[in-house]
Formats: C-alpha cells, sequence, structure tokens
C-alpha cells in the first residue's frame, strides 16, 4: 500500500508540475485536493506548500524579467500577517474543518473563474492600494490550505497585467509568502519526517513536470488543459465538500 500511495503522490505531482508549466497556473490546487483522498489533509496541504514553492521558483525563473517589483513587494508583505493567522488555522483545525475550507477555496476560485470571464474589466485599473487587502487574504489562504492563488489572480486581473507580468509576478509574490509560510509552519512543529520524505519526491516530481511541459508548450492548446483543470477542480472541491459534511 505504502508503494501505490508513493506512486500516486508521484504521479499527481507530476501532472500538477506538468499543467502548471502549461497554464501557468493550478498546480496546488490539482494536487493539494487529490492527495488529501489518500493521505491527511493537513499533510496534503503541507506537502503543497513545499512542492508548490519549487514550481515556483521554477516559473519565477523564466518570466521574473516582466515582475512589476513595487507592486509584488507590497503583495508579499501584505501576505505576511495573513500567513500568521492562516498557519494558526492550520495547526488547530480538525480534519473535517481542513477539508471544508479546502473546498470552499476551491469553489471561490471557480466562481471567479466564471465570474471574471463573463465581467469588463474597467477601462482605469485599480488602486495598487488593493495590493494590501488582497495580499493579506492571499497569505491566509496559504498559510491555511496551501492555496492563496486565487486573491492574487484576482489583483492581477483587475490591475490589467499581462500574462507575463501575471505568471512573474505571482511566483515572485508566492516566494515572497513563502519565506513566511515555511519559517512559521516549521516553527508550529507541523513538518514530521514523512511529510518532509514525501514533498522532496514530489518537489523532483514537480519540477519533472514543468521541464516536461516546455517542448509541449507550443505544441498543445492549453486552453483545452485549462478547462479540463477546472473540471478536476471542481469535482475535487465536490469531494472535499462531502468529507468534510459528512465525516
Amino acid at each position: 500500500m505504502d508503494i501505490l500511495i508513493f506512486l500516486y503522490q508521484s504521479i499527481i505531482w507530476f501532472l500538477a508540475g506538468l499543467l502548471t508549466g502549461l497554464t501557468s497556473f493550478g498546480g496546488n490546487l490539482f494536487a493539494i485536493p487529490l492527495l488529501g483522498l489518500v493521505i491527511p489533509m493537513q499533510d496534503a496541504i503541507l506537502q503543497g506548500c513545499l512542492c508548490g514553492t519549487m514550481m515556483i521558483l521554477a516559473l519565477s525563473t523564466l518570466y521574473h524579467r516582466w515582475a512589476l517589483w513595487g507592486e509584488i513587494v507590497c503583495l508579499g508583505l501584505a501576505s505576511v500577517p495573513g500567513v500568521l493567522l492562516g498557519v494558526a488555522f492550520l495547526q488547530h483545525a480538525g480534519p473535517r474543518l481542513l477539508m471544508l475550507a479546502a473546498g470552499g477555496s476551491l469553489v471561490l476560485f471557480l466562481l471567479w473563474q466564471y465570474i471574471s470571464g463573463r465581467l469588463h474589466v474597467a477601462e482605469e485599473p485599480i488602486s495598487r492600494w488593493w495590493s494590501l487587502p488582497l495580499g493579506f487574504a492571499s497569505g491566509i489562504m496559504m498559510g491555511a490550505v496551501g492555496m492563496g492563488g486565487p486573491p492574487f489572480v484576482l489583483y492581477a486581473y483587475l490591475r490589467h497585467w499581462s500574462k507575463e507580468s501575471t505568471i512573474g509576478g505571482g511566483s515572485l509574490t508566492a516566494i515572497i509568502t513563502m519565506l513566511a509560510v515555511l519559517p512559521a509552519q516549521w516553527e508550529a512543529g507541523l513538518y514530521t519526517a514523512p511529510v518532509l520524505k514525501a514533498a522532496i519526491v514530489g518537489a523532483v516530481f514537480s519540477v519533472c513536470g514543468i521541464l516536461a511541459s516546455l517542448p509541449l508548450v507550443h505544441r498543445i492548446n492549453a486552453q483545452l488543459f485549462r478547462r479540463l483543470l477546472l473540471i478536476m477542480i471542481g469535482v475535487s472541491a465536490l469531494i472535499l465538500l462531502a468529507r468534510g459534511l459528512f465525516a
């Protein structure tokens, strides 16, 4: 059974890296709910934080030249107090509450994807001061359930960032956030030897997935992969909410 779980986790992280390389988002949104089906949700979230850090490091090396540093720093610093609240939640919440929180986060992300596709962006971008509340919200979500992307995506969308700036900015903002998340989780005593071993393997496979995406990114319809990813996220959200409600 341990070998089967090892293979399952390795495949999930490889696909998470592949999807991240092809679509620029969604690695943890894809991986964490699926991992939570076979391992404790807290362990899945912690793996997501560690493996997600490796994926964003890989992406940031490819897209850092388009980064808008002033806003990235504001977003990252604003996320730090949110991280502390999120980690406290992760430390003290039970499995049922973690599943509900993770499922709810996915639902909010899917709603945002649905609404953003039907709204016209205002001609004038929102003020950069919105980086403070949205960065704070991203920190809470990253610290609590390992999925802090949706508030940042909302900010980048309403600020009229380009695709390259969004990918690079998201990666670099997440790096700043993880500089607070990982030490806070370590200080809280959340990292065990099995979690660290699984995360090392997952990080290797996720980076392999990103590298595997490089020759495919211009040959495969990325929009199709986005749709498939959203379908998988929707199914994962339903499973997590059902498990949380009926646990």
